[in-house]
């Protein structure tokens, strides 16, 4: 329901009165109903000539339409959960409504493992800064938890072929979805298909990388 993500929205923000707010008007008044599909926002999309120079360089584009991992979870999809149930609203949380492009053979940034989600920040910065000296109207960012999961479904149903699996090495993408404290979860793959994990924003992990989401501006 609507008070109750706008509620986690604002934890997450670390916007503890917010969020108390949105607690007590759903505990006196009860909550109110999430959008319907028809008052949801487009899906922001790249321009044809964009979608194009995309391809050319190897990417592979994507919509992401606002699941939740409940949602994933509901259709099918498996997953192994490293998170607890200190914070069961985490799979409430939804992607974002956009189209975005991977390069499934340089799904990682290089060098990127071993760094504080801040360093994994800038490095993405950079590579968005010399993206768009090729290409117009895109910039990289590091998604959430919901985005890689939903485009790791995707990936799957169109190339028969697990992102984050074997070929990837079963490694991790950061996202920035808190979970719990200064932790933050990671989305990568295993021997039983997609897992999730959490780590500590502020340190590094062999197998977490940044892994870029490009994104219409």
């Amino acid at each position: 329901m609507a008070l109750e993500r706008w509620e986690l929205v604002q934890r997450q923000k670390g916007n503890k009165i917010g969020a108390e707010m949105a607690q007590l008007l759903r505990k006196h008044f009860g909550d109110v109903p999430l959008p319907t599909s028809e008052t949801l926002p487009s899906i922001k999309k790249f321009s044809p000539e964009t979608k194009e120079a995309l391809e050319k360089l190897g990417y592979l584009i994507y919509s992401l339409t606002g699941k939740s991992i409940k949602n994933l979870k509901e259709e099918g999809m498996e997953f192994r959960r490293i998170w607890r149930r200190d914070y069961p609203d985490f799979e409430a949380l939804t992607s974002i409504r956009s189209e975005v492009a991977i390069n499934p053979d340089e799904l990682f940034l290089p060098k990127s493992n071993y760094k504080t989600l801040k360093r994994q920040e800038e490095m993405v910065d950079e590579f968005s800064e010399e993206l768009t000296k090729k290409i117009q109207g895109v910039k990289a960012v590091i998604g959430q938890a919901p985005d890689y999961l939903e485009l790791a479904f995707q990936h799957l149903d169109k190339t028969k072929d697990y992102l984050f699996g074997e070929k990837y090495h079963y490694d991790s993408a950061r996202t920035k979805t808190p979970t719990r404290g200064s932790y933050i979860a990671s989305i990568g793959g295993s021997g039983y298909g997609w897992r999730g994990n959490s780590w500590s924003a502020g340190l590094g992990h062999f197998g977490v990388y940044a892994a870029p989401l490009v994104v219409p501006v």
